[in-house]
């Protein structure tokens, strides 16, 4: 019994261990996209918080893995939405001007 518990205890440690990883590398992954946006626009703190949230959405949907082309799609729209909602339009035309980095924030 005491070994049966103790796996338990191991396995149950292990995952959380994971998963607190995986959640660490989406925060990171998160904060790079915004970086990667403010070197192309300045973005406010107010909005930087804001488009982090998208992002960090953004690529926990993309660790899930197997994702259809459909959701793959609907993602982009979303994080399309939410930058052209937190940015102006004159940032958003210096954005979309950078066709590789509007690509890498909005599909990748």
């Amino acid at each position: 019994m005491k070994k049966i518990i103790a796996l338990l205890t191991l396995f149950f440690a292990f995952t959380f261990n994971v998963s607190a990883q995986d959640a660490s590398k989406v925060n990171e992954l998160a904060k790079k996209d915004v970086a990667l946006l403010s070197t192309i626009v300045k973005v406010s703190p107010q909005a930087q918080a804001k488009l982090s949230e998208a992002f960090l959405r953004k690529h926990e949907v993309y660790t899930q893995g197997n994702l259809s082309e459909e959701r793959k799609k609907i993602v982009a729209k979303s994080i399309d939405a939410k930058l052209r909602a937190t940015l102006s339009a004159d940032e958003m035309t210096k954005l979309q001007a950078n066709a590789e980095v509007y690509k890498q924030l909005t599909q990748n």
